[in-house]
């Protein structure tokens, strides 16, 4: 089931981090952690990690060394991917907030 970003508020950052509050489509809330990351060696190399912290429905937000849902990656094999999308206007304001280049399709 790919569940959505209905509406987001950015909150106060007091580091580079971006933290968001993400209002989901299957009606919970979650927070969305945001870390700018560069890689000089390829094009485009301005990709943002994004973590989101919330219990989806039917999955336990803790277990064994996997206390939370990513969206980019797991942090381990063991943990099963995310099934939250984000949309591309946020995604857009994400990579503004972070200073990032416009890409070629934005």
């Amino acid at each position: 089931m790919v569940i959505t970003a209905d509406d987001w508020h950015f909150k106060a950052a007091q580091t580079e981090t971006l933290v968001v509050d993400l209002f989901l489509s299957n009606g919970q809330h979650a927070l969305l952690e945001i870390n700018p990351m560069k890689c000089q060696a390829i094009t485009n190399g301005e990709i943002p990690e994004m973590i989101v912290f919330c219990e989806l429905l039917g999955e336990k937000l803790s277990g064994d060394q996997c206390p939370s849902r990513w969206i980019s990656r797991p942090p381990m094999r063991g943990c099963p991917w995310s099934s939250v999308q984000i949309p591309p206007a946020l995604m857009h304001q994400i990579r503004e907030k972070l200073g990032y280049r416009p890409t070629a399709s934005a």
